[in-house]
């Protein structure tokens, strides 16, 4: 919300006057990059559960292991939000097929807003599966770089 108003503030002081669509553009591309350097700390949770490290030592590997995988992290993001959107609108765009002369009980939307809630809470656990294959295969690659590493530096018999 800061990053949107503070380049909405910015545009308006070089006389840019944004409004309308510009104004939504400018907040989901901010959003999305937020998003995405967040994303390099997606890796951490793999290296909680799967490597057993603590919560700041995971952070600081995930960190390291995102470095210059920005397209990567990107791809797995852009899955992840549109298959969560897809889980959630589901219910909604399919009772949109109900006639309006239907008459609906009144928890209906209760209903549809508990089916929204489980469509996502299924769908995003196997979305996240991406972000754990790519700590698998990059702590492979850095543990085999770290193995590289210390055999040069081993005395040779």
């Amino acid at each position: 919300m800061l990053l949107v108003t503070g380049a909405i503030r910015l545009l308006d002081q070089w006389q840019a006057h944004p409004h309308g669509l510009m104004i939504i553009l400018i907040s989901y591309a901010l959003t999305g990059l937020a998003f995405l350097v967040l994303s390099r700390f997606a890796l951490a949770v793999p290296a909680v559960l799967l490597d057993d490290c603590g919560v700041g030592q995971a952070m600081f590997r995930s960190d390291k292991l995102t470095q210059g995988k920005w397209l990567i992290l990107a791809a797995l993001l852009a899955k992840s939000l549109v298959g969560g959107y897809v889980a959630g609108m589901w219910p909604f765009w399919v009772s949109s097929y109900i006639p309006a002369t239907v008459p609906l009980p009144t928890w209906f939307p209760w209903l549809l807003m508990a089916v929204s809630i489980i469509g996502v809470t299924v769908a995003e656990p196997p979305m996240f599966v991406g972000f754990a294959l790519l700590y698998l295969k990059m702590s492979a690659h850095d543990s085999i770089a770290a193995k590289a590493s210390t055999s040069q530096l081993a005395p040779h018999s």
